[in-house]
């Protein structure tokens, strides 16, 4: 069942925060757990979509321009084949990103990872958490440790199965680029497509998020979302997305903020994944963002 389009908050980068175009709209995103960002002006996209149009495809097939960004199907713990769906993906943290991004998306997904820490500092604040928490109950991820992960995404038009699993995602924010519909959200128990708006990224929150505030009076939600089959108009393209994440590290505890204002470790990171993993792909890659054996993490999919 699907209904018309997913409303979301919007907002823009003013400074070191967010403003957003209603009032309340920060609460608000907090409680659908999702919203839409105004992509920066000096944000150039170019680099992520070459990247998604080209990770699957062999080097000696490219050009001198596109060679850079394919050969990753050969990168074990980085390339990901979802058999059970139409995705395939690379997924890589930054020391993996180091090694293997051009320079150019290099650039780019480090302005999408200081987009996640700027998201995740504002909500922090609109809840009330204390600032002298937010490196303990993180993880370090609002420093810039933890794990901050980046996807790229490749649909397989070709493949009659559905884009991608239903599924929450893992960490604190994530910060979404695509250009074409297929994305939906569950909403009182319906699939509600969360349409793509020029100029906009989506940015959703996550499970540890949604656990670090589950004891608040304004707990975070996660969003569940999923990608429907997809199927290119007639001469278009497949579909991609890419998002950076930011996550708490693939060891170690997750946190709960109780509204006393104190915090108290309650699972481990490494249990939350293999559970969210075993859940949501049931496929071999059940280690996959634990391990992390050639700089992989374990986002998602949307």
């Amino acid at each position: 069942m699907s209904t018309g389009p997913l409303p979301l908050q919007r907002a823009s980068v003013r400074g070191t925060g967010l403003a957003f175009d209603t009032r309340g709209g920060l609460p608000r995103a907090l409680l659908d757990g999702c919203f839409l960002l105004a992509v920066p002006r000096t944000f150039d996209p170019g680099p992520g979509i070459t990247l998604c149009r080209e990770f699957h495809r062999a080097p000696e097939d490219g050009s001198g321009a596109t060679r850079r960004y394919r050969g990753f199907r050969a990168l074990d713990g980085v390339y990901f084949d979802r058999e059970h769906f139409q995705t395939e993906h690379v997924l890589i943290d930054g020391p993996g990103r180091l090694r293997h991004f051009p320079r150019e998306l290099l650039a780019m997904t480090r302005q999408m990872d200081e987009l996640t820490l700027l998201v995740l500092r504002c909500a922090m604040t609109d809840l009330g958490i204390a600032p002298r928490l937010w490196s303990e109950i993180t993880g370090g991820a609002v420093d810039g440790h933890g794990t901050h992960w980046f996807a790229a995404n490749h649909y397989r038009s070709e493949r009659t199965q559905p884009g991608c699993a239903p599924h929450k995602d893992t960490g604190f924010v994530t910060v979404l680029y695509n250009e074409e519909p297929g994305l939906e959200a569950s909403v009182d128990g319906a699939w509600v497509p969360v349409d793509p708006v020029p100029g906009y990224f989506v940015v959703n929150f996550g499970g540890a998020f949604e656990l670090l505030t589950a004891a608040l009076d304004r707990p975070v939600r996660a969003l569940l979302h999923r990608v429907r089959q997809c199927t290119p108009a007639s001469g278009g393209t497949d579909r991609f997305s890419f998002a950076a994440f930011a996550n708490p590290p693939a060891t170690g505890d997750l946190y709960q903020v109780r509204r006393d204002g104190s915090a108290a470790a309650v699972r481990s990171s490494a249990d939350f994944l293999r559970e969210f993993n075993e859940r949501t792909w049931s496929d071999r890659h059940t280690d996959f963002g634990i391990a992390r054996p050639v700089g992989a993490g374990g986002g998602g999919a949307s």
